[in-house]
């Protein structure tokens, strides 16, 4: 067999963002390696220079991408990468979602710290992980870019401050914190259950490749129509291994027990960038691979998806009524979430995958608030997150407990806020397809979530502290902060405008 590189189709505009990111990240490493470049206000400087840089470029490449009206070819790099808008909007979730660790590293790490430079450096190869996930057209491409990504937070889970300087050496008497082991705890358990599920989903490559005799996306699905020996069983054995996988990505029940402990553990800035950057890149992932290669197997998918959206949207809200830490109330949330996303694939149409697009866009700046007040209002020790550091905030500070009451109403899907449409545009796909029982189950699910979420809101406004201590309001969260509280009420004020721009950015 003969293998032949089509340089025709070598699209490197294409990639431009992709390639900023990782040469501001070369750029920061070497940087970190000079003492009087070896500082966070110049570390943290040219990561948000890369950062706005790959936005703009981004934004640039809108127009000319392939869309279905303007019947441009998608696939490039001999269909290795695939540039469309679907992945362009993804491109943008990623990119803003970094400036929430970016602006936390006013405290992760700290400036006498050895391993300021390392922080950025990893921050953004995972971003560029991601981005080069949600443009992949190939299995090969897809286990690369999700190794990328992956062994960087790997790293960034145990990256919390509070472990040194950086100079102790392995027979320094340090005494370690409860920060620094949770952190540590956090970062095997993900490292462990991550490995578990890199070997899963790339056996399930395996699988695909030998049903189907290709590793393209575009080409799996071809076949799958085309041919109907392609349909056996190395294929469906493969899909669900290839699911699994993936699931544990997204933090799908039963695949989601490491979410809590990982996210309490790890360092906010970085659970926040987690909670909704990895499930982006994920469910960019996951759509191309049921929506293009196998959709012509729906009926052996759809139940088995049917069912992890039920349970996950169950699950995760019930587990989160009892949780007091707010990093581990939000993890769960944050599982549940995945649920009501995951029923845009169920419904397998363009509806549910610009729903899917939406909800995406505004769960990022819903969490990227919250995330931002827990961080603001994070104190030292195991109850340094404890839920019931709430209280009397609305006196305290009635802005920041406006603002987080903003996110909980949104999260919960109270109109007229952000999150109400994303779950509306979700049911009404579903609906479109005639799922009314997977429908009727998310409403219920989400009467379940109100409880959470309004109990923080009681306690910042009908308890009252004896701690008297303001919370200290960095300049970069409280930008973040401000941000998300006008993009929650204003798409929630006029939301077509966005459901019309995610409609058309998909390109299946």
């Amino acid at each position: 067999m003969e293998f032949a590189i089509n340089f025709d189709d070598m699209n490197w505009a294409a990639i431009g963002p992709e390639l900023i990111i990782m040469m501001t990240a070369f750029f920061i490493l070497l940087a970190g390696l000079k003492k009087g470049m070896n500082k966070l206000s110049f570390l943290s400087g040219v990561s948000l220079v890369g950062i706005g840089a790959a936005l703009l470029f981004t934004l640039t490449l809108w127009g000319g991408a392939p869309t279905i009206e303007n019947g441009g070819s998608p696939g490039m790099f001999s269909g290795a990468l695939i540039y469309d808008r679907f992945s362009l909007v993804f491109n943008l979730i990623f990119l803003l979602m970094a400036l929430f660790p970016i602006f936390g590293s006013a405290r992760y790490p700290q400036e006498n710290h050895e391993n300021k430079a390392e922080y950025f450096t990893l921050l953004l190869m995972a971003v560029a992980g991601m981005m080069f996930l949600a443009k992949s057209g190939n299995l090969i491409t897809i286990f690369i870019s999700l190794e990328l990504f992956s062994i960087a937070l790997y790293i960034l889970c145990g990256f919390s401050a509070k472990h040194g300087t950086g100079r102790e050496g392995p027979h320094s008497n340090t005494e370690l914190s409860w920060e620094t082991l949770a952190s540590q705890e956090s970062t095997v358990k993900y490292l462990l259950t991550g490995a578990f599920a890199s070997a899963i989903l790339v056996y399930g490559m395996a699988l695909i490749y030998a049903g189907s005799g290709t590793t393209e996306i575009r080409m799996i699905g071809q076949l799958i129509h085309e041919n109907p020996y392609t349909k056996n069983t190395l294929v469906y054995i493969g899909m669900g291994l290839m699911f699994c996988g993936l699931a544990f990505k997204i933090s799908l029940v039963p695949f989601h027990s490491w979410t809590p402990d990982v996210y309490q553990g790890a360092p906010t800035p970085i659970t926040g960038f987690m909670s909704v950057a990895t499930k982006a890149a994920a469910f960019a992932v996951i759509a191309r691979i049921f929506f293009t290669a196998l959709p012509e197997l729906e009926s052996a998918w759809m139940p088995i998806l049917f069912g992890a959206s039920v349970l996950t949207m169950l699950v995760g809200n019930i587990a989160a009524i009892f949780q007091d830490d707010l990093k581990r109330m939000l993890a769960y949330s944050g599982i549940a979430h995945a649920g009501y996303l995951l029923i845009g694939i169920v419904t397998n149409t363009q509806e549910g995958m610009a729903s899917i697009l939406f909800y995406l866009a505004v769960y990022l700046f819903m969490n990227i608030g919250a995330f931002a007040v827990v961080f603001i209002m994070e104190g030292e020790g195991k109850e340094g997150n404890s839920i019931y550091r709430f209280k009397g905030l609305a006196k305290k500070n009635p802005l920041i407990a406006a603002a987080m009451s903003l996110f909980m109403v949104s999260l919960a899907g109270f109109p007229p806020t952000a999150g109400f449409f994303g779950k509306l545009f979700v049911f009404y796909a579903a609906i479109q397809k005639g799922y009314i029982l997977i429908t009727i189950l998310a409403v219920i699910a989400s009467i379940i979530s109100v409880y959470f979420y309004l109990r923080v809101i009681v306690i910042m406004y009908f308890h009252e502290d004896e701690n008297t201590l303001q919370p200290v309001i960095y300049k970069g969260m409280g930008a973040l902060i401000t941000v998300s509280c006008l993009v929650v009420v204003g798409i929630g004020l006029f939301p077509s405008f966005l459901i019309e721009l995610a409609r058309g950015a998909i390109p299946f």
